[in-house]
């Protein structure tokens, strides 16, 4: 992968990673979840989490993709 391209792939990796922890963090700290609002806002940061997750592979295998041709 080009060192142009290291730069965003880094930033992905480490708002993947941010998310997953948020995540993560927010289940350990409020479970079992009292109320509909604080499992819809688990349910978010989760669906943030796998965005951040798809967008960064999606990245990193457009990276491989254009150092295979």
């Amino acid at each position: 992968m080009r060192y142009e391209n290291y730069g965003g792939l880094r930033e992905l990796q480490i708002a993947k990673d941010e998310a997953a922890l948020a995540a993560e963090e927010f289940y350990e700290k409020n479970w079992p979840f009292q109320t509909d609002e604080i499992a819809a806002q688990y349910e978010e940061l989760q669906f943030t989490a796998v965005v951040m997750l798809a967008e960064f592979e999606q990245f990193a295998q457009q990276g491989s993709t254009k150092r295979a041709r």
